[in-house]
C-alpha cells in the first residue's frame, strides 16, 4: 500500500463520521461537547488529519447511535494501517539484510521440554543442547534461564497487551543503521514488561537483559557486564574483548539496559554506552536503553550515543519509543480480561479508579489489593497507601510495623543517592528516629506480596510517606520550605526524586492541606520550580489549591521568572473558578508578559477549557491593533474563530491588518493540521494569495505546500507563477516535503517550463526535484537537474527521504547514466544490494564524532591554485592524513567546484569544506554537499536558530557539521546550546595574521574540551617542530595549513607532521 492509499483510508474513515453526524443533524461542536473533546479534534478526524484512539470512536458510535458501524470502521482502518507499516518495515529489512535465510531453532524452543533442568529447579542446566556457540548464543542461553525464573516468580496474572507491535518495531530498528533504541516513559507504564516481552518474542536475534541495578556501583563496566552475561572472559581490557567477540556475531545481539534508577547511574550508563559505541563497530551489536521520564534525558553530553539513537515517530520527542498511560479502551480490555470472579467489570468501577487503572502498575496493585471502591482514594498517594496496606494484611502482617521496617530499609538505600543539601537537612531525622524507636526487622513477605511491592514507585512512596511526617513535624518553617525547594530543584535531572516529590506533595495534600497551602504562599517558595510542581504533581483535585492560593499564584507568576508557574495555572481547572471574571484578563496579561514561549499553553487552555462564548469574549478583550496580540490570534485563528466567526469584524481586522506580520501569521496558520479540517472561504484564501506583500504570499505558499488543504487550481497556479521568486521557492520547498503525490503541481510547472530557466538556482533545483519525483520530463537545464538529482539520491541514502520503490528505482537509473561522477557515485551506492537505507541519517555523524580522543590531522588547503591544492592533498593522503580542508581562499578563487575536484582526484580523502557566514548555514551546507563535501565547517557568528537549520540540512544530506567558535563566544552555556542544536564537532581557528597575540589556541581548545565530549579541532600555525602539540592532549583534530601547503616538499612535511604528533585517528 502506498502513503496515498493510507491517507485516503484515513479520509474515508473521517468522512464516515461526518456522514453520521450530518444524518443526526449535529454540529462538530455538539459532538465535541458530548464526548467530550475539542471541536478542532472532531474536525481533524472528519477531514482525515488525525484518527485518535478507540475510546473516541466508541463514544461517537454510542452518541450517534451508529449500531457499531463507526467502531467497526475504525478497527478496519487500524488493520489497514498495520498492513501498511508491516510492508514498509519488511521492505526496509529485506533491503538491508537481504531475503530471509533459514534460521536455526530458537534456544527457547530447544529448552521448552527441559525447563525442569534449568538452574534453580533441582536439575542441571542443559548446556549441551545448545550447539551454537559465541557471544550471541551464550547470551540467549542465559536469557532463556532468566525468563523462566521470572515466570516462576511472577505472581500477578494481569493480561499483557503490548503497547506496540514489537516485531514491527524491531524489524524497523534492525533494518536501520541506528545502533541504539531509546524507550522512555513514566514509572509504572510497562517499560520493563515490554523488555521481557521483547526477549520472549526474540526470533532471528539474540537478547541480553541487563538490570539497572548493575550501575549502582561506581566500578560497574558495561563491556564487562555484556561479556559476563555470556560467560565470556573479559580480561584486562573488556572493551577490546567485546570488540573482538562482536566481530564474530552471526546475527544481531540486542543488549537491553533496563532502567538505571538514579541520575548518577543514568550518567554512568550513558557514558559507558557512548564509549562502547565509539570503539565496537559491529553493526550486529545493538542496544535498547530503557529510561524513566520525566524529566527528559539530555543526550547531548554523550555525542556518539546521541547520533546512534533511532528516531521516533514524533519529531518533538527525543526517544525512539515513548510509553505512557493506556487509553481507556486498552485499560478496559486488560482489566476485563484479567479480573477475577467477584471483581466488577471496568465500566462499573468508579470514574476515579478507572483513571488510576490506566497506569499498568496501579491496575496491578488494585488487583492485588482487591480495591474497586474509590472511597478515600483521592490521589495516587492514597491509592498506593491503601493497596500496600491491603497487600501486607493479606500476608498476615501488621501494616504499620511492616511499613516502618520497609520504609527504614528504603531510607538506607536512598540516602546515599540524595543531593548533599537534602542529606544534610534530613540526617538528624534519621538519627533521632532510630534513637527513639527500636529498629524494626524487615518484614518477611509472601511471594505474592514481595512481587507486587517490588517496584521503584513503592520504594518512593515509602520514602515520601516518612518524609511527609518529617515535614509535618517541622510545620511551615524555613526548613520545610528549603526541603521542598531542594527537592523541586533536583527533579530537573532526577526521575526518582521527582517521584518522591510527587508522593510527598500528594501525601501532605491528603493529610495536611493547610500546611501545604501555607508553604505555597511563602515568598521563599520558588516560583521557578517549587510552586509550579506543587500545582502540577498534586493535580486538579488538590485540596491545598484554594482560591486564595491560586489567586496568589496568579499574581506571582507575572514576574519575569514566573513562566513555569503561569503554565501550571493554565493547566489547572480550578484557576478559572478562583479568578472568576478576571480569568480572561489574566490570560491576556500572561500572553503579553511571556509572548511566544507561552503560546502553546494558552491555545491548549482555550481549546480545551473555554466555551464558545468565553472564546469570543476573550477575542473581544484583546487589542488587535497591537501587533503582538494580533500575531498571536492570527497564528491560531483556527481556535479563536469558528466557522460562524470567519466573517466577524475581529477577523477582518486581522485579514486587513496594516502590519504584514499579522497577515503572514494567518498564512502560516494554514499549515496547521487543524486548519485542514476547516473549509476556509475562498475569499480569505484569495486575499492572502493575492496580498501585495511578498512576505505574506511566501508564508501562504510554504504553508499550503506542506498542508493537505484542498486548494483550487487557480490559486495554486497563482502561487506557482508568482511575480516573486521567493514565493515560488517556498511553495516548491513545501511541496517537496510531502510524502504523497504532487503530480498535479508538476504538470502545472512543466506546462510552462520556459519560465523557470532564468530563475535563481535554488528555484530551478526545487522545480527539478518536483518534476523528478513525479516522473515528468526535466527542465532543460543541466546544472539544476544535476543538483536536484544529487540531493534526492543523497537524501534516499541518508534515510531522510522515503519514496515508492518505482520512483526510487527510476531515480537510481537516472543517476547511473548521469555524466556527473558524484551523482553516479550516489546512484551506485544505492543500487543493488542496499537499495533502501545505506548509511542511516546519523551514521556519518556518528563516525565523525568517534574522532574524539583519536588525534587526527587535517590539512587546510588555504591556497588559491587548484592544481597546487590537488598536489598537496595527494601528498597528505600518501602520508596517512585523511581529513583535507578546502579553505576559504581556494573556494573564493576556484569556486565550490574545488571541493568536487579535490574529491575526484583524491577519493581517499575526507573532504572538509570551510564555508564562511554561518548565519546562512543551511544554504552553505547544501552548497558544500552538492559540490561533494564529506564534512562542512561553518565559520562566523550565528544564532541557535541558524545553527539548528544548518544541522537539519546536514542530517538530511548525511554530512557532519563542524562549528567554529566565534571570537568572544567561548563560554560553557554557548557550547551547551550548540550541542543541543546537534553540531558534530567544534573548531578553534586562529587567524595567522594575528601572529603571537592573544590566547594560545591550545589553551582555548583545552577549555572547550572540558565542556564537551564532541571532537575539538584547533588551528594556529602548527608545524612538525612544535613539541607542545605532541605533548598536550588538548586537541582531537590538529589543523595544519602553511606548514604543509607552503613546504617545498609537501610529502616530507606531511610525513614529519604525522610522525611528530602520533597520528591515530581515521575517518572510518
Amino acid at each position: 500500500m502506498s502513503p496515498d492509499g493510507l491517507r485516503e483510508a484515513k479520509r474515508a474513515l473521517g468522512s464516515k463520521l461526518a456522514a453520521w453526524r450530518k444524518t443526526r443533524g449535529l454540529r462538530q461542536q455538539d459532538i465535541a461537547e458530548g464526548i467530550p473533546t475539542s471541536r478542532s479534534s472532531v474536525a481533524g478526524v472528519e477531514t482525515g488529519a488525525q484518527v485518535v484512539d478507540e475510546d473516541f470512536w466508541l463514544r461517537c458510535d454510542a452518541l450517534l447511535d451508529a449500531n457499531g458501524e463507526l467502531i467497526a470502521a475504525y478497527r478496519a482502518y487500524r488493520m489497514v494501517e498495520h498492513e501498511y507499516q508491516t510492508e514498509r518495515e519488511e521492505a526496509a529489512r529485506r533491503a538491508r539484510w537481504g531475503s530471509s535465510a533459514p534460521v536455526s531453532r530458537h534456544p527457547r524452543a530447544l529448552l521448552a521440554d527441559r525447563t525442569a533442568s534449568l538452574p534453580g529447579t533441582g536439575g542441571v542446566a542443559p548446556e549441551e543442547t545448545l550447539a551454537r556457540d559465541g557471544l550471541g548464543a551464550r547470551s540467549s542461553q542465559r536469557t532463556v534461564a532468566i525468563l523462566a525464573a521470572l515466570e516462576r516468580q511472577r505472581s500477578e496474572s494481569l493480561y499483557y497487551l503490548p503497547p506496540v507491535d514489537i516485531k514491527q518495531v524491531l524489524s524497523g530498528f534492525l533494518s536501520s543503521a541506528s545502533r541504539a533504541y531509546l524507550i522512555t516513559g513514566p514509572p509504572g507504564c510497562g517499560k520493563t514488561r515490554l523488555a521481557r516481552h521483547l526477549a520472549d518474542e526474540a526470533a532471528g536475534f539474540d537478547v541480553q537483559l541487563l538490570a539497572g541495578d548493575l550501575w549502582a556501583e561506581e566500578n560497574a563496566d558495561l563491556a564487562r557486564e555484556i561479556l559476563r552475561y555470556a560467560s565470556s572472559i573479559a580480561g584486562p581490557d573488556p572493551l577490546l574483548a567485546l570488540e573482538r567477540e562482536s566481530k564474530d556475531l552471526t546475527r544481531p545481539l540486542l543488549v537491553v539496559i533496563d532502567n538505571p534508577r538514579t541520575r548518577m547511574a543514568i550518567d554512568r550508563v550513558c557514558r559507558q554506552l557512548d564509549r562502547v559505541l565509539r570503539q565496537v563497530l559491529s553493526e550486529r551489536l545493538r542496544f535498547v536503553l530503557i529510561l524513566r521520564t520525566p524529566p527528559e534525558i539530555e543526550l547531548a553530553p554523550y555525542p556518539v550515543l546521541a547520533a546512534s539513537v533511532a528516531s521516533g515517530q514524533s519529531q518533538n520527542v527525543g526517544s525512539s519509543l515513548q510509553l505512557g498511560l493506556w487509553d481507556t479502551s486498552t485499560a478496559r480490555r486488560v482489566w476485563d480480561r484479567s479480573r477475577s470472579t467477584g471483581q466488577p467489570a471496568f465500566d462499573v468501577m468508579p470514574t476515579r479508579l478507572r483513571g488510576f487503572a490506566r497506569l499498568p502498575l496501579y491496575m496491578s496493585l488494585m488487583r492485588a489489593a482487591g480495591e474497586t471502591n474509590s472511597d478515600g482514594q483521592t490521589n495516587s498517594f492514597r491509592l498506593v497507601e491503601f493497596c500496600v496496606e491491603s497487600i501486607l494484611k493479606s500476608s498476615g502482617l501488621n501494616p504499620d510495623q511492616a511499613i516502618y521496617g520497609l520504609a527504614r530499609s528504603v531510607r538506607l538505600q536512598l540516602l546515599p543517592t540524595l543531593p548533599r543539601n537534602l542529606t544534610n537537612l534530613l540526617q538528624k531525622e534519621f538519627t533521632r528516629e532510630d534513637s527513639e524507636r527500636a529498629v524494626a526487622q524487615t518484614a518477611t513477605l509472601s511471594l505474592a506480596a514481595s512481587s507486587a511491592l517490588d517496584h521503584d514507585v513503592i520504594r518512593e512512596y515509602l520514602f515520601a510517606r516518612w518524609l511527609a511526617r518529617v515535614v509535618e513535624s517541622w510545620g511551615s518553617s524555613p526548613r520545610s520550605v528549603a526541603l521542598l525547594n531542594e527537592l523541586a530543584s533536583a527533579t530537573t535531572g532526577s526521575a526518582d526524586l521527582r517521584g518522591i516529590l510527587e508522593f510527598l506533595l500528594q501525601g501532605l495534600d491528603a493529610t495536611s492541606p493547610e500546611l501545604l497551602a501555607a508553604m505555597a504562599k511563602v515568598p521563599a517558595a520558588s516560583v521557578i520550580d517549587t510552586v509550579p510542581l506543587m500545582l502540577e504533581l498534586v493535580g486538579d483535585n488538590a485540596a491545598f489549591a484554594t482560591g486564595d492560593v491560586l489567586r496568589d499564584c496568579a499574581r506571582r507568576c507575572l514576574q519575569p521568572s514566573g513562566l513555569l508557574l503561569a503554565r501550571a495555572l493554565l493547566r489547572s481547572r480550578a484557576a478559572a473558578a478562583a479568578l472568576g471574571g478576571d480569568y480572561l484578563g489574566w490570560i491576556l496579561r500572561v500572553l503579553r508578559q511571556f509572548g511566544p514561549p507561552i503560546w502553546v499553553d494558552i491555545v491548549t487552555c482555550v481549546d480545551g477549557r473555554l466555551s464558545v462564548t468565553a472564546i469570543r469574549e476573550f477575542v473581544q478583550s484583546a487589542r488587535l491593533d497591537s501587533v503582538d496580540d494580533a500575531v498571536f490570534f492570527a497564528r491560531h485563528f483556527f481556535v479563536f474563530f469558528g466557522d460562524d466567526d470567519i466573517g466577524s469584524d475581529a477577523f477582518k481586522v486581522l485579514l486587513g491588518h496594516p502590519d504584514w506580520r499579522v497577515r503572514a501569521a494567518l498564512g502560516d496558520a494554514l499549515g496547521d493540521e487543524r486548519v485542514a479540517a476547516r473549509k476556509i472561504p475562498d475569499a480569505i484564501l484569495g486575499s492572502l494569495v493575492e496580498d501585495l506583500d511578498y512576505k505574506v504570499r511566501a508564508a501562504v505558499a510554504a504553508a499550503l505546500g506542506q498542508s493537505d488543504i484542498t486548494i483550487d487550481r487557480h490559486r495554486l497556479k497563482a502561487l506557482l507563477f508568482d511575480r516573486n521568486w521567493h514565493v515560488r521557492e517556498r511553495l516548491l520547498q513545501g511541496l517537496s516535503s510531502r510524502q504523497g503525490s504532487t503530480t498535479d503541481v508538476a504538470d502545472l510547472a512543466f506546462a510552462d517550463e520556459a519560465v523557470w530557466r532564468d530563475g535563481p538556482q535554488a528555484v530551478r533545483v526545487a522545480v527539478q526535484r518536483l518534476l523528478l519525483k513525479a516522473g515528468r520530463p526535466a527542465i532543460r537545464d543541466e546544472e539544476s537537474f544535476r543538483n536536484a538529482l544529487f540531493g534526492l539520491l543523497r537524501e534516499l541514502k541518508s534515510g531522510a527521504l522515503t519514496l515508492p520503490a518505482d520512483v526510487q528505482s527510476r531515480l537510481i537509473n537516472e543517476g547511473l547514466v548521469a555524466r556527473d561522477w558524484l551523482v553516479e557515485a550516489e546512484a551506485k551506492a544505492l543500487a543493488g544490494h542496499r537499495a533502501a537505507i545505506v548509511a542511516g541519517p546519523n551514521n556519518s555523524k556518528e563516525m565523525f564524532r568517534r574522532l574524539r580522543d583519536r588525534r587526527s590531522l587535517q590539512i587546510a588547503l588555504d591556497v588559491r591554485d587548484l592544481q597546487q591544492a590537488v598536489a598537496v592533498a595527494e601528498a597528505a593522503v600518501a602520508a596517512g592524513v585523511r581529513l583535507i580542508e578546502i579553505g576559504d581562499p581556494l573556494i573564493k578563487s576556484a569556486g565550490v567546484r574545488a571541493i568536487g575536484e579535490v574529491k575526484k582526484q583524491v577519493p581517499e580523502a575526507t573532504v572538509v569544506a570551510e564555508m564562511m557566514s554561518a548565519d546562512w548555514g543551511r544554504d552553505q551546507v547544501v552548497l558544500a554537499s552538492e559540490a561533494g563535501a564529506d564534512v562542512v565547517l561553518l565559520i562566523g557568528p550565528a544564532s541557535v536558530a541558524s545553527v539548528s537549520a544548518a544541522v537539519g540540512a546536514s542530517r538530511r544530506l548525511g554530512v557532519p557539521l563542524m562549528l567554529d567558535v566565534p571570537q568572544g563566544r567561548l563560554a560553557e552555556d554557548w557550547v551547551r546550546d550548540m550541542e543541543r542544536a546537534g553540531v558534530d564537532a567544534f573548531a578553534i581557528t586562529t587567524n595567522i595574521d594575528l601572529g603571537v597575540a592573544g590566547n594560545h589556541p591550545l589553551d582555548q581548545a583545552e577549555l572547550l574540551r572540558s565542556w564537551t565530549q564532541l571532537p575539538v579541532a584547533v588551528s594556529g600555525g602548527f608545524e612538525p617542530t612544535d613539541m607542545i602539540v605532541r605533548d598536550r592532549r588538548s586537541w582531537d583534530i590538529l589543523v595544519v595549513g602553511r606548514g604543509v601547503t607552503d613546504a617545498l616538499d609537501p610529502v616530507t612535511a606531511a610525513r614529519d607532521l604525522v610522525a611528530s604528533v602520533g597520528l591515530s585517528g581515521r575517518m572510518p
